[in-house]
C-alpha cells in the first residue's frame, strides 16, 4: 500500500469516527471566525440592533486549504433596530463544509435583543437566538478498508452499513448579554443551551457540546500633541471560548486611522495550537471590508497553508452620528483640544 492511500485511508477513517459520534478522536467545534468585529452578532447575538441601523454582512473563510480543503465557511447576517420597542432583531446564516464537501454543517437562526439603559454612559443589551441546524454527510466519497485495493488502489464496494438519511435536523438556540460605553464594550453569550444531538446515524448519540463566549474591548484614542491633534484609535481586545474540552484564548489589538486599520493576534488553544493574524481593513461612511491571514506556528503548521479570511459588511442607511462601536467609529484628520 502506497503512502498516499494510508494517507487517504487514516483521513477517511477519521472522519467515519466524527460522523459516528466518537468524540473521543476529535471534539467537534463550531465554525470560528478571525474577523470578529465585522459579524460581532456571530460572537454575541445581543449586538443585534446595536448600531440603531440596518446592517449586513457576508464572509468568507478559507482555513488549511493545503490539506484537502479542510474546512470552508460562508456566512451571511442581517440586524436592525426596532426604535418603537428599543430592541433589535437579526438573522445569521453560515454554510461550513469540510474536507472538500464530505460534511456539511449550515445553520439558520433568528435573534432578538433588548436595549436597556442603565444609566447616561452604561447601556446593557440582553438577547436570546432560535433557529436549526442541519448536518449532512456526503457518503459517495467515503472510502473504507474493505473497498480499497492493497495493490492497485481502486475503490471497490464496501459492506459498510451507511445510514438511512445522510442529513441531520435539529434546533439550536443560544443567548447573551453585552454592556458598553463609549470606551468599554464587555458581553458573555452562550450557544447550543440544548446540546442538541447532531449524530447522522441514528444507532449513535453524538451531542453537541454548549458554546460559552467572553469578550472584552477598550477602544482608545490617541493624539498628537498640539492644539490641532491627530487622531487615531487603538482597540486591544481579547476573547475567551469554551466548547466541550477545547478552549481558546485569543488576543490583540486593531488600529484605525483615516479609514484604515491595521490588526494584529495571537490566538492559544488547548490542542497546543498558535495562530497568529494579521488584519488590513478599509473603514467607509457606510461600507467596511477587511481580509485577515491566519498563520499557524504552532500545530498543523505551514503545510496547512494557514486561512484566509474576507468580508464586507455595510450600513443600509447612514446613522447620522459618530459611532461608538469600535470598526464602525472613522477617526477623523484632526480634532480640537
Amino acid at each position: 500500500m502506497t503512502e498516499q492511500m494510508i494517507y487517504t485511508l487514516k483521513k477517511y477513517i477519521l472522519i467515519i469516527g466524527v460522523i459516528l459520534g466518537f468524540q473521543t478522536v476529535l471534539q467537534a467545534q463550531d465554525p470560528y471566525f478571525s474577523q470578529f468585529f465585522m459579524n460581532p452578532v456571530y460572537m454575541n447575538p445581543s449586538y443585534a440592533g446595536s448600531m440603531k441601523v440596518p446592517r449586513a454582512g457576508v464572509q468568507y473563510r478559507n482555513q488549511w486549504p493545503g490539506m484537502n480543503n479542510a474546512y470552508t465557511t460562508y456566512f451571511a447576517s442581517f440586524d436592525t433596530y426596532l426604535p418603537k420597542i428599543s430592541s433589535g432583531i437579526g438573522v445569521l446564516l453560515y454554510n461550513d463544509v469540510q474536507d472538500d464537501g464530505i460534511y456539511t454543517e449550515t445553520s439558520f437562526k433568528f435573534a432578538y435583543s433588548k436595549e436597556i439603559r442603565l444609566s447616561k454612559e452604561w447601556t446593557m443589551y440582553g438577547s436570546i437566538t432560535a433557529g436549526a441546524q442541519m448536518n449532512s454527510l456526503n457518503s459517495g466519497q467515503l472510502i473504507f478498508p474493505d473497498g480499497l485495493d492493497a495493490i492497485y488502489g481502486h475503490h471497490q464496494p464496501s459492506a459498510e452499513v451507511m445510514p438511512d438519511n445522510n442529513n441531520r435536523l435539529f434546533p439550536d438556540f443560544g443567548t447573551g448579554i453585552l454592556l458598553f460605553n463609549d470606551k468599554y464594550f464587555f458581553g458573555l453569550a452562550a450557544d447550543h443551551l440544548s446540546s442538541p444531538d447532531r449524530s447522522i446515524y441514528s444507532d449513535y448519540s453524538s451531542k453537541l457540546p454548549r458554546k460559552y463566549t467572553a469578550h472584552l474591548e477598550v477602544n482608545v484614542p490617541f493624539y498628537k500633541s498640539g492644539r490641532w491633534r491627530k487622531l487615531v484609535t487603538f482597540n486591544p481586545n481579547v476573547i475567551i471560548q469554551s466548547q466541550g474540552n477545547e478552549q481558546n484564548i485569543t488576543y490583540g489589538v486593531y488600529g484605525n486611522r483615516k479609514g484604515f486599520s491595521l490588526g494584529l493576534w495571537n490566538r492559544l488553544t488547548t490542542q497546543k495550537s498558535s495562530d497568529m493574524i494579521v488584519m488590513v481593513g478599509f473603514l467607509g461612511k457606510q461600507l467596511k471590508s477587511a481580509i485577515t491571514y491566519d498563520v499557524n506556528v504552532k500545530g498543523v503548521g505551514l503545510r496547512s497553508h494557514g486561512s484566509v479570511e474576507i468580508s464586507i459588511a455595510f450600513l443600509i442607511r447612514d446613522p447620522g452620528k459618530k459611532s461608538i462601536f469600535p470598526f464602525y467609529e472613522i477617526p477623523g484628520e484632526w480634532d480640537i483640544r
